[in-house]
């Protein structure tokens, strides 16, 4: 049986919100002084800021800087509870949400931020990719490329064989941004770290299968962006796709094999797989389409947002990107609808500010492009760039630590964080006793 049908605590209504990215985190922080009993539940007890992912994946960040604890996102807010825990089902006629290990929660208003989930394409040995969606995710390649240099550094036959090789799939912000972090990580860092490897052998491939490199945004920025992946020498493969993936080879659509240990995943995104039992008319990708208020055909009072929605814009009426900007500013306006009807006012409709859309491609190499057309290249585009990260950071704290080691990193071309902590060593009672701990 649902807890409390219908009713919160002491007969408030209860608003649950999935997920704990930027889309839920915004519409429960707008919740704060709504009367009603707000449930924020995500599988994990962080805040995920994913457009800096590549960063912590490439040892510019500390995973501490990319993740934040939910429950300080809303610290003194005493109508909301946070929930770890996965969701399993969705029964929009019930008005019933079910949990991995939690009881079923019942819910005057809904608010769906579940984000959404890597497409690899039907490629063939996904298992062996490095995606680039989560924080475990980017953890987890930092760590194996740190682990192949190691090896290859003792055992110089694993250069030939591929082992620091890296292929890159995708040509929009995710792919370029990687392309591009883990060739200032190669020739300046670890051709320091590491000077016997021959710097000369080791690859980075960016593959896309369309005909150039970001499709959104125009010629002029196509352009620069692969002259300025070119110039940090990372080769580019256009028009062509991942065929298969093997621990130590990808092929190529083409027929064309790479010997690679290494291959990171940034080509696409489909809305999380619960969205196809909802029993919805979904949009491309997986994506629930959304009025102009957010709110889910047939049931206003569930709201889709962030990633997981397809959002038109009202202006250009086109279908907004799965952008952090967009996803916060949903959340946000599906809290602030809430809170307005709990008070007995009209919501209103959703209006995006456009920020515009933008990727960092190297140490002054950035791009910018607007929904009216507007670009902006070079430093002046990382510049604008940094603000609007700075401003998408969800606390202060997280601010000062981007800024330190981006200003780190701007001055002495290092990457602090590039190092591998093992979750093999001994506890307490060993340490100290010639215990062997790696840092």
């Amino acid at each position: 049986m649902a807890e409390g049908r219908g009713q919160g605590r002491q007969g408030r209504r209860r608003i649950v919100i999935l997920g704990g990215g930027f889309a839920g985190v915004g519409a429960a922080q707008r919740l704060r002084h709504a009367d009603a009993e707000v449930v924020l539940v995500d599988r994990h007890d962080y805040h995920t800021f994913q457009p800096l992912l590549y960063q912590c994946a490439t040892g510019l960040l500390e995973p501490t800087a990319v993740g934040h604890s939910l429950r300080d996102l809303v610290e003194g807010q005493d109508n909301t509870t946070v929930r770890k825990t996965g969701v399993t089902a969705v029964d929009l006629e019930r008005r019933e949400v079910q949990f991995e290990e939690l009881a079923p929660l019942a819910y005057d208003y809904l608010v769906i931020g579940l984000g959404a989930e890597v497409n690899f394409f039907g490629t063939q040995g996904v298992e062996h990719a490095f995606p680039m969606y989560t924080l475990p995710d980017a953890v987890r390649l930092k760590n194996h490329i740190l682990e192949r240099w190691e090896a290859a550094d003792k055992q110089p036959a694993l250069v030939d064989d591929g082992a620091l090789n890296v292929v890159v799939v995708g040509g929009g912000p995710t792919g370029i941004e990687s392309a591009g972090a883990l060739a200032e990580l190669y020739r300046s860092d670890f051709a320091k770290d590491y000077p016997a490897v021959p710097q000369e052998k080791v690859r980075i491939v960016l593959v896309e299968a369309g005909a150039e490199l970001f499709p959104m945004f125009k010629p002029s920025i196509r352009t620069y962006a692969e002259k300025a992946l070119r110039k940090r020498t990372v080769e580019v493969t256009l028009g062509d796709a991942v065929k298969s993936i093997t621990p130590t080879r990808v092929t190529l659509r083409s027929g064309t094999e790479l010997a690679a240990h290494t291959l990171v995943w940034g080509a696409g995104l489909q809305g999380n797989e619960l969205v196809q039992s909802l029993g919805l008319k979904l949009a491309r990708g997986n994506r629930i389409p959304v009025g102009p208020e957010l709110t889910v055909a047939d049931h206003p009072d569930v709201y889709a947002v962030g990633d997981i929605a397809a959002i038109t814009d009202a202006k250009t009426e086109q279908l907004l990107p799965q952008l952090g900007s967009v996803a916060l500013q949903s959340g946000e306006h599906a809290g602030k609808s809430i809170a307005r009807r709990i008070e007995g006012k009209n919501p209103k409709p959703f209006k995006y500010r456009d920020k515009g859309t933008m990727a960092t491609i190297g140490r002054g190499a950035a791009v910018l492009q607007t929904m009216r057309g507007r670009t902006m290249k070079g430093k002046a585009a990382q510049a604008a760039w940094g603000t609007v990260h700075l401003a998408l950071l969800p606390t202060n704290e997280d601010r000062a630590k981007a800024i330190v080691d981006w200003a780190g990193a701007g001055l002495t071309h290092q990457r602090v964080g590039r190092i591998t902590v093992e979750t093999d060593d001994p506890g307490p009672a060993k340490a100290g006793r010639g215990a062997k701990a790696r840092t």
